[in-house]
């Protein structure tokens, strides 16, 4: 049971142990063997690809997030634009987080968001479609997550950090208060850097 626990006795961070977890549950759920992570991802595993890690980083940000009440209905909307095609969140499609299904929306800057709980920003999008995206969801209570370089100071909440070896990510805690969502303690805690803390 030792293997389970990403802490050490000190409570410090063992991103060996996570990174081993991380292998073998991208393995078993490859194989179709689970549907749900013990603990956060926080680090990637060098063997899997970019677009493979970030299908599970915004499938746990779907299981670690909370939304005010009534905008979770009888699924969870994970919606990523169409400009970029990004086959790797078929795999999560359908898979429970929260006790809901998730449903992959692909959208466009001109459709409605309503029904979108995640909103993710490829950075093969165009900046200024960035700043658009940004403006239109405004206030509302969609967590939105890009890889794009310099994200959070766009105002985005979420980005995913490669630095050539790990894949990690950093939050913009006070956007994410403001819209009325809440992320769980753990997430925050494996977080590379927690802005508005």
């Amino acid at each position: 049971m030792d293997g389970l626990y990403v802490f050490d006795w000190n409570g410090a961070f063992n991103m060996k142990r996570l990174t081993s977890m991380i292998r073998i549950y991208l393995l078993i759920s490859c194989l179709g063997g689970i549907s749900t992570l013990t603990a956060p991802i926080a680090s990637a595993a060098p063997a899997a690809s970019e677009q493979t890690l970030t299908a599970a980083f915004l499938y746990n940000f779907m299981k670690f997030t909370e939304w005010p009440q009534g905008i979770v209905t009888d699924h969870i909307t994970l919606c990523s634009t169409k400009s970029s095609p990004f086959e790797e969140l078929d795999a999560i499609n359908g898979r429970a987080a929260q006790s809901k299904p998730v449903r992959i929306k692909r959208t466009s800057i001109n459709e409605p968001l309503d029904d979108c709980q995640l909103l993710f920003l490829p950075r093969e999008e165009n900046i200024e479609q960035v700043r658009q995206w940004l403006k239109i969801i405004g206030n509302q209570p969609i967590l939105i997550v890009s890889n794009i370089n310099g994200f959070l100071d766009m105002g985005g909440m979420v980005s995913l950090i490669n630095d050539g070896k790990n894949l990690n990510f950093e939050v913009n805690l006070e956007k994410v208060k403001h819209v009325g969502l809440k992320l769980n303690a753990q997430l925050l805690q494996i977080a590379r850097d927690v802005r508005g803390r």
